[in-house]
């Protein structure tokens, strides 16, 4: 005898609605995609912690500068959108050279560390273009990047000088310097792969 099982799932085959893999995110559009843009790819992730540690190195009173270079420039980078064609490789460069820095020269090198903060604030921002589509949509989007960046780098810095209050210790700051070499050999080795494979797409 037939098992009825198969014949009974028909109905249930033939209400369901179409299956879409498209979004990740279920609901999370527009405004709340552009909050999270700034550290949903490993590049932009890498770069924005990069950034961070760099800017945590200095004293608060320079570190606001820092971080009112960052949302001038970011903006900027939104605003003029160059569209880099390999803005992955660029990013990866850009946090190699912030958590060397921050390695390196904790809260030294001022001038260095306002250009890296700059470059790589307008690598951020020119990366947050959406695609193109209805222009309220994609001022939504651009909105949330701007604030999810900016806001996203405060927190971390905000973390960084919590964590050195309470923590006098010099490990601490040790400790800072050495998550900065490691994500910067991490962003080093992510630029050589980079590399790597778009010379195997070119062959």
């Amino acid at each position: 005898m037939n098992d009825p099982k198969p014949l009974a799932s028909v109905p249930l085959v033939l209400v369901a609605d179409p299956a879409s893999a498209h979004s990740s995110l279920p609901g999370i559009e527009g405004f709340y995609v552009g909050i999270i843009h700034p550290f949903s790819t490993p590049p932009q992730a890498l770069l924005m912690i990069g950034l961070r540690l760099l800017a945590g190195g200095f004293k608060p009173a320079h570190a606001r500068f820092l971080l009112v270079s960052f949302f001038v420039t970011s903006l900027a980078g939104l605003i003029f959108a160059i569209g880099f064609a390999e803005i992955d490789s660029m990013m990866f460069a850009m946090a190699f050279l912030a958590c060397s820095t921050a390695a390196l020269f904790p809260g030294k090198p001022t001038l260095l560390a306002t250009l890296v903060i700059g470059l790589g604030a307008f690598l951020i921002g020119d990366a947050s273009v959406p695609d193109d589509g209805p222009s309220q949509d994609r001022v939504f989007t651009m909105s949330g990047s701007m604030i999810g960046a900016n806001l996203g780098l405060l927190y971390l810095v905000g973390i960084c000088f919590l964590v050195g209050k309470h923590f006098t210790r010099p490990w601490v700051g040790i400790s800072f310097r050495v998550i900065a070499a490691w994500l910067g050999a991490v962003s080093l080795l992510m630029l050589a792969l980079s590399f790597s494979s778009t010379n195997l797409t070119t062959q």
